[in-house]
């Protein structure tokens, strides 16, 4: 049987980043999201509507976008690479006249 060295093996780790998050239409919030230790990431985003989501990453003090999706109503999952360890989530809503109910479950793999 072979013993497994620690720090060589990958687990998922799944984090909830927001649930239920009423946006208004034309309004966008930023979700803080835990600093990642392996920069390969899953978000699974389900919305009562259309959505715009950006990934954000932290870079000299700065926010920058780095990815966007348009994600249509119902269940997305989206699969991203990170480029620095801490980032953030866009939600807007692109909608001049309906709200949007948002909820976003994040993949972030861990070390064991």
């Amino acid at each position: 049987m072979y013993e497994m060295m620690p720090g060589k093996a990958v687990m998922p780790q799944i984090v909830r980043i927001g649930r239920g998050i009423r946006i208004a239409p034309g309004e966008a919030i930023e979700l803080e999201c835990p600093r990642a230790s392996i920069l390969n990431v899953a978000f699974r985003i389900h919305s009562s509507g259309p959505v715009n989501v950006a990934v954000e990453e932290l870079q000299d003090n700065d926010w920058q976008s780095t990815e966007f999706l348009e994600a249509p109503e119902g269940e997305t999952v989206w699969h991203h690479i990170l480029k620095k360890p801490v980032f953030r989530l866009r939600l807007a809503n692109p909608s001049p006249a309906e709200n949007v109910t948002v909820s976003v479950d994040a993949n972030l793999p861990r070390r064991i």
